[in-house]
């Protein structure tokens, strides 16, 4: 009798934890995004510490900061059912309103505070297409924390299937 009472609790542990796992991975694009802009983000602060521009550093170490907070919320995912991650969701719409406001600056005279390292039209042009790319991306990832918010993603269903298989 003991033997099948650990056998139960271990099937049951098992159980939980696909649960918990299929919760999680729920955000995992959402997670990998994250983390390439808070790297992304700490690059570029790491490179403007080095040219020693105070505009960029002040901007750039606050995107990093609020990368990071995301990250943290992303992390929590794993105990944390719920189905929002309003601190993730904020950051998103500042990181596409940052890159929309960068890709303006990238016109302005004061750039080389913000870009030292942008010398030419041509690299110009590629850093836009490096926000282009950051703005859709955050964008994408928005889009899908609001589908698993109302419900729409396919992690629910599977979800709920684990679930009725008790």
């Amino acid at each position: 009798m003991n033997s099948s009472s650990e056998k139960n609790k271990v099937e049951r542990k098992k159980h939980d934890d696909k649960i918990k796992y299929l919760y999680f991975s729920r955000y995992l694009m959402v997670r990998y995004c994250v983390v390439i802009f808070l790297f992304a983000n700490l690059f570029w602060l790491l490179i403007l510490v080095q040219y020693k521009k105070l505009l960029g550093i002040i901007l750039s170490g606050i995107l990093t900061l609020f990368s990071c907070i995301a990250a943290i919320e992303q992390l929590t995912k794993m105990y944390n059912h719920k189905s929002d991650v309003p601190i993730t969701r904020i950051y998103f719409w500042i990181q596409i309103v940052a890159n929309t406001f960068l890709i303006f600056c990238l016109f302005l005279p004061f750039k080389l505070q913000i870009f030292p390292f942008i010398t030419s039209t041509s690299s110009s042009y590629f850093m836009i297409a490096i926000l282009l790319v950051g703005i859709l991306l955050a964008y994408f990832c928005e889009r899908r924390v609001h589908n698993i918010i109302i419900g729409k993603d396919k992690y629910l269903n599977a979800i709920e299937t684990v679930i009725k298989d008790k």
